[in-house]
Order: structure tokens, then sequence, then C-alpha cells
């Protein structure tokens, strides 16, 4: 089935960064070959005739994106910038919540602090958010909570599950997940206390940076928050929000 010319990976790399945003350095050509495999070996063709059917099939570039997104999260992840969501949040949006663990830290963290807001949370991946909304996630994925924690939010599995957890009702149906993606999706039709948009900027180059904080902004309270990454900045970017501390941003 082949590996990508310096040509295709080109054409693939333009096709991602339309689509998404995200930006594939060549230092990514192996990355994308790996997450090619597993649709290549499907559909038992090479990778020009597999970029004519993502070209031409949308359910296929789904597919194709989900492939490359890249996934990687954990419960409570960077929590110390939750303590900006507060009593008095009622609407908070996770724009790129991965397979749930940050909502889901989220609610818990409300939880414990006597509020339910509403949470939207949302990705590009279909896969991730199917496993989300699922909520069930390997036990050693917990094994750093605390177990006051654990008790109160968390089943533990049963049988063939006995590895895994899941989490409650309570907390599980709290979340409103659906696909979106961060360049072209139309905005929610209401405004958030809170915005995470966490560790996905750091694949985009600074004019999609700008142009996806500017659009989400748009459904920002006046006061409310904007959080991203650790790793992430939107120092010298143009964008409407004031700095608070590293990775957190509130809309003046």
């Amino acid at each position: 089935m082949g590996r990508l010319s310096e040509k295709l990976f080109k054409q693939f790399c333009d096709l991602v960064y339309r689509e998404s945003g995200i930006n594939l350095t060549a230092e990514k050509q192996e990355l994308l070959n790996a997450r090619l495999a597993k649709r290549l070996r499907y559909h038992q063709i090479g990778p020009a005739e597999y970029l004519d059917l993502v070209r031409r099939d949308p359910n296929e570039l789904t597919a194709f994106l989900d492939a490359i997104s890249t996934n990687h999260t954990f419960f409570f992840r960077e929590s110390r910038s939750f303590r900006f969501v507060a009593p008095g949040c009622r609407n908070i949006w996770c724009a790129a919540s991965s397979s749930g663990e940050e909502p889901y830290s989220l609610a818990i963290h409300c939880a414990e602090l006597g509020f339910s807001p509403a949470i939207l949370a949302t990705d590009i991946s279909q896969t991730c958010l199917d496993k989300a909304r699922r909520g069930i996630y390997p036990r050693q994925s917990v094994a750093s909570l605390p177990m006051p924690l654990l008790r109160n939010y968390f089943q533990r599995g049963q049988g063939d599950w006995d590895d895994h957890v899941r989490i409650k009702d309570r907390i599980r149906t709290q979340v409103t997940y659906g696909r979106f993606n961060l360049l072209k999706d139309r905005l929610p039709e209401r405004n958030f206390d809170v915005i995470f948009c966490r560790n996905v900027m750091i694949y985009f180059d600074r004019p999609t940076k700008e142009q996806v904080v500017a659009r989400l902004c748009q459904v920002l309270q006046p006061g409310g928050h904007f959080i991203i990454g650790g790793a992430e900045s939107l120092s010298g970017m143009m964008h409407p929000l004031t700095y608070v501390e590293p990775s957190v941003y509130r809309l003046s």
C-alpha cells in the first residue's frame, strides 16, 4: 500500500490544514504515515487513491481527520485553572474535549463545590466523542485520584469490566457532547462563562490560532475566562482577551 511521497505528504498536509487548521510540519511525516496505515488497510488502497477518496467522500474525510487527531489526556489534567470555575458559572464549554476526561473532571470539580453548570463538550474526533459518551475508562486512568472522588463519582466495573470504571450517571448526564470543527462549524447559540480550549492550539499556526480565539470569544460572556493549555500561549497574537496568569485570559 506504500508510504507517502514528498508530493503526497504536502497534499495531505494542505488538506488537513484547510479542513481542520492543524499544521503538519515536515517532522510529522512519519506520524502521518502511521495514522494513515489503518485507513489504507481498511480500504486496501494506496495513499494516492486514498487522497482521492478523502477529497470526494465527506464521511471518509471525517474518518481521516479522526485518525490523525492527537488525543491524549487524563483526569484533572492541569487542574490548577479549575479554580476559575466557581459557583455562578452556569455554562462551560470544553471546545477540545477529546475522550471526556476534561469535562467530567470539571463536572466533578463543580459537584464538590455544590453546583451543577451545563457543560458543552466538543471535539473533531467522533471516536473520542463516542468514548466520552460511554464514560468508561481503564481503572489505571483514575489510579491517582483521591479515594473520596473515586467512591463518589465512579462505579467500578464487574466481570469482564473489572479493570474499568464508569462515570456515575449524575455526572455523565451533566455533559452534552457534540462534534465541532473549531474553524468551520456554526457557533453554539448561547454564551459561556468559561471556555476551555486546551492542548489543541499547539497544532495551529498563528493565523489559525487568531481565527479560533476570535471565533470562540464571540460566545464568551464579558468577564468570562478563556483557558488554554499549559504549553500554549497567546503572546504576540491579536485577540480581545486580557492576560490573567499563564494559560488563563479574561474577556474584558
